[in-house]
């Protein structure tokens, strides 16, 4: 119910009914709950699993899917979700960072999960070498720290931007609150280039 009726926050401000804004709030508000339930799941099935997996590579994917999943679309589209903040952070980069972490969660991840468990089993083995996971490996913390960290300074610009575009007493225009969050478009920039990297190992 959460996943179907939480997608009312899409509503708010398109011209749909008002009780959208009671809906998308309290059903998408809702949505962190199942998220964090999947996330004990895959940490309670890797717990108890009988035998290790050949592909330890492919498992960190899969459990960091859930986690990201839940931080990304769960956690940080709960900051947001409520109309009456929503009123003030649609379409500001709380709402990038919010997309940044739960796309990133809960669609990459998992692609990228059943390339990593699929790609060896085409080529008919159980799994990559042991050097091979370790790179991936790598490139797994690479990208998912670095899309923390895209993530953070969104955030932080977002919230600089609300403030001084749209909550203050004394509203700039969109442009100028622009100039004002360089810096964390900046510090984002040195983490897409982390992201990159880290894309480049996983390719490798």
């Amino acid at each position: 119910m959460s996943g179907l009726l939480g997608t009312g926050h899409h509503f708010f401000f398109i011209g749909m009914p008002g009780y959208w804004l009671w809906i998308g709030s309290v059903f998408s508000a809702l949505e962190p709950l199942p998220f964090f339930l999947l996330t004990m799941f895959a940490f309670n099935m890797v717990q108890k699993r009988r035998r290790n997996h050949p592909n330890q590579a492919a498992v960190m994917w899969a459990v960091g899917t859930s986690v990201m999943g839940f931080l990304g679309a769960g956690l940080w589209g709960f900051i947001h979700t409520l109309a009456p903040v929503n009123y003030y952070t649609h379409g500001s980069q709380v709402t990038a960072a919010h997309g940044h972490l739960a796309f990133y969660g809960a669609y990459a991840m998992v692609v990228i999960t059943i390339i990593s468990y699929a790609m060896p089993i085409l080529r008919g083995r159980a799994a990559n070498s042991e050097k091979a996971q370790v790179m991936e490996m790598w490139s797994f913390w690479l990208m998912t720290v670095a899309m923390v960290f895209i993530t953070l300074f969104l955030t932080a610009a977002g919230i600089l931007q609300v403030w001084l575009q749209r909550y203050s007493a004394t509203p700039i225009p969109f442009m100028a609150a622009q100039d004002q969050l360089a810096i964390f478009y900046w510090l984002r920039e040195g983490t897409g280039v982390m992201f990159l990297v880290g894309l480049l190992v996983y390719i490798a």
